[in-house]
């Protein structure tokens, strides 16, 4: 008997590790609080950001405006799961654009003129 006890505690830790995994792997951390800091974040980062147009900035002001909308909406009615991960999607998309967007030399001097810079003789 000793000995199917010693067999069968390691293969039933085993079994829970196993069960566990999946859900350990993918941890979900999304708080209403921390989503609404983020979206005022990502304000904060379209005022501050250098390389962005006019067109750029309004058109990624227009996404965080959204975003608060969409926060406010959920509110309302308390937040689902699935209504925090949407959330937290859509803020990492902002955030992708952001950078994108400060990045393209849209905005920066000598963009139009880079064939100009070989033919000075």
């Amino acid at each position: 008997m000793t000995k199917k006890f010693l067999l069968a505690a390691p293969l039933a830790l085993a079994a829970g590790a196993l069960f566990t995994a999946p859900a350990s792997a993918a941890p979900w951390h999304a708080n209403p609080g921390q989503l609404r800091a983020e979206i005022a974040q990502l304000d904060r980062q379209i005022d501050r950001k250098p390389g962005l147009s006019n067109r750029e900035e309004r058109v990624l002001e227009q996404r965080v405006d959204r975003l608060q909308d969409l926060y406010r909406s959920y509110a309302r009615h308390g937040f689902t799961r699935g209504e925090l991960q949407t959330l937290e999607r859509e803020i990492a998309s902002v955030r992708v654009a952001i950078q994108r967007q400060s990045h393209d030399w849209n905005n920066h001097p000598g963009r139009n003129d880079r064939h100009d810079r070989y033919d000075h003789r």
